[in-house]
């Protein structure tokens, strides 16, 4: 079957193995290379999820209580963040995995239109670490009526995903790049993933696909010039499809991750898109259907993992002037 309106890759597993996969449209428009299930492309939000496991990591090695003040974690570091005036004692580390925290979103669209308007103004190259978008953050915390307002309840913050990633440094004495690489990535089996500036090449052997914006211009001005906490981490369809079954606990009972694993994997809240666990959205008609989605200027990216069939669907689009429902009409039905 042929597309006529999707751009990006998509590919459907049942574990590891391939069932159906496909590739439509250009991975770069100037040069016309086409797109292959062999590239990488962005996630967006979907990194929220490698997050999220990163967290869970350092709770399975006791070296995080979930519960924890996130303030007293970050302060313990002396000087490197600031006084952190405006993040609330009572922000745990479970409270930002579930966007029940109340910490702003830095990309709050009750207060800014697009990412760029986010940014404030600044290049996108000044936003690589954690602790570049706290301002950010503040400056939101600000513009609110009743700040904390909404803690307890259920409000999407890229902010709270932000924060995660400082915890990992300040936890784990790493960058979170590297923290996720080694403990995530590499652990999973996840050979092609990673965070790729934007400005730079990549490493021998991956290729990432640019992303085009509904205006025709490609994205490499409208997101942070490389991911972090809250998304941009590139990756394949196969890795993907690494990602769930190495997590899956039934199909990992030995790892001392996989308990936390089940509880991130479990509806928590009901969020905009569906139940929400820790890190993880769940499907409303059926939450053994665990989701990562994302979002952003020239990537739309959706990952489906049916925890009863083992079977995950996993697409990249790179194009916003397209659609993924083409690809979703015919393969969402092979997931359910």
């Amino acid at each position: 079957m042929s597309f006529t309106n999707f751009s990006g890759v998509f590919g459907v597993y049942e574990g590891t193995k391939l069932f159906e996969s496909g590739a439509y449209g250009f991975a770069n428009k100037n040069f016309r290379i086409q797109n292959s299930t062999s590239f990488c492309y962005g996630t967006a939000s979907g990194t929220k999820g490698f997050t999220a496991v990163s967290i869970l990591t350092l709770a399975a090695e006791s070296k995080i209580n979930l519960d924890e003040s996130v303030k007293k974690i970050l302060t313990a570091k002396a000087g490197k963040y600031g006084s952190l005036d405006w993040l609330s004692e009572k922000v745990t580390v479970r409270s930002l995995l579930n966007h029940t925290s109340g910490v702003p979103d830095y990309f709050d669209e009750d207060f800014v239109d697009d990412f760029e308007e986010a940014l404030c103004g600044n290049a996108n190259y000044h936003y690589e670490k954690a602790e570049d978008f706290f301002p950010l953050i503040e400056k939101m915390w600000k513009k609110q009526q009743a700040p904390y307002s909404s803690a307890g309840d259920f409000k999407y913050s890229n902010g709270g995903f932000v924060l995660l990633a400082a915890v990992v440094e300040a936890v784990s004495g790493m960058e979170f790049p590297s923290f996720v690489r080694q403990h995530v990535f590499t652990k999973l089996g996840m050979k092609s993933t990673g965070f790729f500036r934007l400005d730079e090449t990549p490493p021998d052997g991956i290729v990432c696909a640019s992303g085009y914006q509904q205006n025709g211009r490609s994205n490499i001005y409208g997101i942070p010039v490389t991911g972090g906490g809250d998304g941009g981490a590139f990756t394949t369809i196969a890795d993907m499809a690494q990602f769930w079954h190495k997590l899956d606990p039934e199909l990992n009972p030995e790892s001392t991750l996989s308990p936390l694993v089940e509880e991130a994997w479990s509806p928590c809240i009901e969020g905009d898109d569906g139940f929400y666990g820790l890190g993880f959205w769940l499907r409303k008609d059926n939450p053994h259907i665990v989701f990562l989605e994302g979002f952003d200027p020239g990537v739309q990216f959706f990952s489906f993992y049916n925890r009863d069939t083992k079977r995950s669907l996993t697409i990249c689009l790179n194009d916003e002037q397209k659609k993924c429902s083409e690809v979703f009409e015919k393969y969402f039905g092979l997931v359910q």
